[in-house]
């Protein structure tokens, strides 16, 4: 008999293990409809005891995973919540008798990772700091790009790739983001009435803020790598500026940009071939697809609405699919890698409300974990 009661946390892992899916797979897809209605019901219920296990905070860890399904779950957010609801030695497992198992809940692990969490939101600190200096001296505020804006950006970047030694392609993320906003404000926003003075003045402002960054990247990631980007990082974003005229057709592309600016100041770019392959192609294709449909998801400001959704799920499993599976073997796993996060950084910013998105900033970025005493 009982057996036949559920355990909240066994539906909980059967629905995290779910959403890591591929196109086609029927019995996960039933599976995630299943395990997520369980939870929901558990949580509005009040019913999160588990069978097998006293633990600190299951009904927080199942609330996490409703509220942010894994597309969305970028790893400092969920990193962030799962360190305030693990519980170390104090879980408690139950069988026959009730024991302790402490190669996996212990406070050695918990008082580790709090301390490597901390010591990488020191450096992203540091980081928003140099970040903020850069976005005045370039006058982006000129182009009406905000503060808010850079740090939402940066935020991606930081909480995407967190560690500490990864800071130029964090940095490099962010700043391709606000030099993206910058010349799509200038095409789409210049107006007829505007004088040919003032006109030239900010194009020539655009310019030097585009040529300056990518010559510093270039520049940084030859002295850590040994490896000269300057003439692929400027095809990159050549390709993409003989697109914004179209707009559309720019924004459609704009996550390849993305991922190929990253990739290469991280040094996972090896030659040109690459971009050329059956592949890559692929995956930039479904990508700049994907990323499209939620760009314009959020913009519309239909946070949650139906349209395009199962599409829009259809094409991140297919993401997901391409990224983890090990035949692509034109592309190595690092690059394959920046896909499916700069995938989910698109998916998180359409799925999540703003409340929620500054909820998770002032967490990742700014609140420091305290440790036990």
């Amino acid at each position: 008999m009982g057996e036949t009661d559920k355990s909240p946390t066994a539906m909980y892992n059967l629905y995290r293990c779910s959403q890591v899916s591929f196109p086609g797979e029927k019995i996960l897809e039933d599976a995630n409809k299943f395990t997520h209605n369980f939870l929901q019901h558990c949580l509005s219920n009040n019913q999160s005891l588990d069978k097998w296990l006293i633990a600190k905070d299951i009904p927080g860890e199942i609330q996490y995973a409703l509220e942010v399904p894994w597309y969305a779950s970028l790893p400092r957010v969920e990193a962030r919540s799962y360190l305030e609801q693990y519980g170390g030695a104090n879980d408690i497992w139950i069988g026959k008798t009730l024991h302790r198992m402490p190669d996996i809940s212990n406070n050695v692990y918990l008082e580790a990772a709090k301390l490597d969490y901390n010591k990488c939101q020191s450096q992203h600190q540091f980081e928003w700091t140099i970040i903020q200096e850069w976005f005045t001296q370039c006058n982006f505020q000129h182009f009406g790009i905000s503060k808010k804006e850079l740090l939402e950006d940066y935020f991606l970047g930081a909480t995407s790739i967190f560690e500490v030694e990864r800071s130029r392609e964090r940095l490099a993320w962010a700043k391709s983001l606000i030099m993206c906003k910058m010349i799509t404000s200038y095409f789409t926003q210049e107006k007829p009435t505007t004088s040919t003075k003032n006109s030239n003045e900010t194009r020539q402002m655009l310019l030097n803020n585009l040529l300056k960054f990518l010559h510093q990247l270039s520049e940084e990631t030859y002295e850590t790598l040994g490896k000269d980007i300057h003439l692929q990082l400027h095809s990159a974003w050549g390709t993409w500026l003989m697109c914004v005229g179209e707009e559309k057709t720019a924004c459609q592309i704009e996550a390849e940009l993305l991922v190929r600016t990253i990739n290469l100041c991280g040094g996972h770019m090896v030659d040109d071939e690459i971009i050329s392959s059956t592949d890559y192609k692929n995956i930039s294709k479904v990508t700049n697809k994907v990323c499209f449909k939620l760009q314009n998801r959020k913009v519309s400001g239909c946070i949650n609405c139906k349209e395009n959704h199962n599409e829009v799920e259809l094409e991140m499993k297919e993401v997901v699919k391409l990224v983890l599976d090990s035949s692509s073997c034109g592309i190595n796993k690092d690059m394959k890698n920046t896909f499916l996060a700069v995938a989910k950084s698109f998916y998180y910013i359409a799925h999540v409300t703003e409340e929620l998105l500054n909820f998770h900033i002032s967490k990742v970025l700014f609140e420091p974990l305290e440790y036990d005493s």
